[in-house]
């Protein structure tokens, strides 16, 4: 079984093992939940020992010879926090030890994964040179050095014959796309068809219109399949996908919903891998045997990072800003209406578009009636996870193709939407946003050669010493282009790991943390290989 690694590089970007403080949570492999207070030297005469000293609940202190990643782990959220352990409860090592049997049953399951997929044989890509290099050619913008890389490490991973398994991660705007096409490309040139999964209506019609206008010039048929798709469509186009007359199929779940069959498929990209569920994703890469798989995150979730790390997943890491990308100045303030009005005339004024976001629904719906009752003079469109699915969709879309001024909605914007002339975004009660959704939405805006500007109002004590105060006050100095893997490590500090994964790792976590999860998966993986 060949296994790639990840480079160093890539390693500290995604994990950032920063060095332990005191007061962070960590646990002890056979003491449980704590709070990290430090390390000491001390003198036994002829020698001296380091000790570690851990806090538990209810003034348990226990100091101790201890080794980080050999006896204990960083755990991965602030210890006041979390509930700690009692010391020599006894409860710890029972928890401990049915977590361990489950997560090694997930490993056994991912192990079987790998086999079954390197088993089937690929078909080898290998596109016509000089019809390539030209849709090559069509890319308006000088490709970074981790998208070169990237484009060449892929290019290697389809020519083989056995399937690619490649987790593409990189921050909002840092050229993701680009990698898909070329490798779409290189499908289609070798006559073969493509799917490209998104988890939303909107994205998924985004890369549609994206796909379709970059491969006319090829004459390559590209086709959507999602809930817009009217029904009487959705039957000619699984006739045309079965007939091998449709290249790329760009869809959302509905792909999984249709009795699809494909003439030749050789590709599935899944966009925003964070958001399907693991079934969902064996589905996908269920819909032709051997197919080679190119998996797209932002913020990919522990068990993703975990395969990773053990080989089991090959991974490319974007993480060079293009050149034309400068940071989105960023701004806190008090909710107040005047700053949001006075924001939204200015990008009016220089011909852009903004979007108003508000955490909650009834923020929304509030924003919404003080909009109509100040009778603006700018014209706006309202979205939000209530509406119809369609009207959302409508909304969006609409924003999409400049039939408002402004578009006033949920964090429903976070993944994905490229709106180019949106370079202005008012964020009302951003102290109820965590860093890392911030960090998606900030992504929303600065995607071309306008300075952009994010203004963030708040009611909590912008200079207290709340932790909203702190997160904001951070994400503002995390504002550099590029911050997304900062901002993430963060966020994981403050947050913790526990509701990220989604599946049945989530459990795991909750009481393992990162550290001793990924010791334990990558120790049981090791043994089986």
């Amino acid at each position: 079984m060949t296994h790639h690694t990840m480079t160093d590089r890539d390693h500290d970007l995604l994990f950032g093992d920063d060095a332990l403080e005191r007061g962070d949570a960590v646990v002890h492999f056979e003491h449980g939940l704590a709070k990290y207070d430090g390390q000491e030297k001390y003198d036994l005469g002829d020698t001296t020992q380091t000790l570690t000293t851990l806090i538990y609940r209810e003034g348990g202190k226990l100091t101790l010879p201890a080794e980080e990643g050999r006896d204990f782990w960083r755990y991965g959220a602030p210890a006041e926090d979390l509930s700690l352990d009692r010391l020599k409860a006894g409860d710890w090592i029972r928890h401990r030890d049915a977590m361990i049997v489950e997560l090694r049953q997930s490993a056994e399951h991912m192990l079987e994964e790998d086999k079954r997929r390197r088993s089937a044989k690929a078909q080898s890509l290998t596109p016509d040179a000089e019809r390539f290099a030209a849709f090559v050619q069509a890319f308006a913008h000088e490709p970074t050095v981790d998208q070169d890389h990237t484009f060449a490490v892929v290019a290697d991973d389809l020519a083989a014959t056995e399937p690619m398994n490649r987790l593409l991660v990189g921050d909002v705007g840092f050229g993701k796309t680009e990698v898909a096409m070329r490798a779409a490309a290189a499908a289609v040139l070798s006559g073969h068809q493509v799917v490209i999964a998104a988890p939303t209506t909107v994205l998924a019609r985004q890369h549609f219109d994206t796909f379709r206008t970059r491969f006319a010039p090829l004459g390559v048929d590209v086709i959507e399949l999602s809930r817009l798709t009217p029904d009487a469509d959705r039957a000619a186009a699984t006739d045309r996908i079965a007939a091998g007359k449709v290249c790329i199929v760009v869809g959302t779940q509905t792909l999984l919903g249709v009795d699809l069959r494909f003439g030749h498929l050789a590709l599935v990209v899944i966009d925003e891998e964070q958001k399907f569920g693991q079934e969902q994703k064996a589905a996908l890469r269920d819909l032709a045997p051997g197919a080679h798989i190119l998996s797209m995150t932002a913020t990919p979730i522990p068990r993703s990072l975990a395969a990773a790390e053990v080989g089991l997943v090959d991974v490319s890491v974007l993480a060079t800003p293009p050149k034309a990308r400068k940071p989105v100045e960023t701004h806190v303030a008090e909710c107040d209406e005047a700053h949001l009005l006075r924001a939204i005339a200015t990008e009016i004024a220089r011909g852009g578009q903004c979007y108003v976001v508000s955490p909650r629904i009834a923020g929304v719906e509030e924003l919404d009636t003080k909009l109509r009752q100040a009778g603006v003079d700018f014209t706006y469109a309202v979205a939000h996870g209530r509406m119809a699915d369609d009207d959302m969709s409508a909304a969006m879309l609409g924003f999409m193709n400049k039939d408002v001024d402004v578009l006033l909605c949920t964090s429903i914007i976070e993944n994905g939407l490229d709106n180019a002339r949106a370079n202005t975004m008012v964020v009302w009660n951003a102290d109820m946003f965590g860093l890392s959704q911030l960090h998606q939405l900030r992504g929303r805006i600065g995607r071309s050669k306008r300075p952009a500007h994010m203004l963030l109002l708040t009611d909590v004590d912008r200079a207290g010493d709340s932790e909203a105060a702190h997160r904001l006050r951070a994400f503002v100095q995390m504002s550099e282009v590029g911050a997304g893997f900062r901002i993430a490590r963060r966020d994981r500090d403050i947050r913790g790991f526990g509701a990220l994964d989604g599946t049945e790792q989530s459990g795991q976590l909750s009481r393992l943390g990162i550290g001793l999860y990924r010791h334990i998966l990558k120790m049981h993986i090791a043994e089986k290989q």
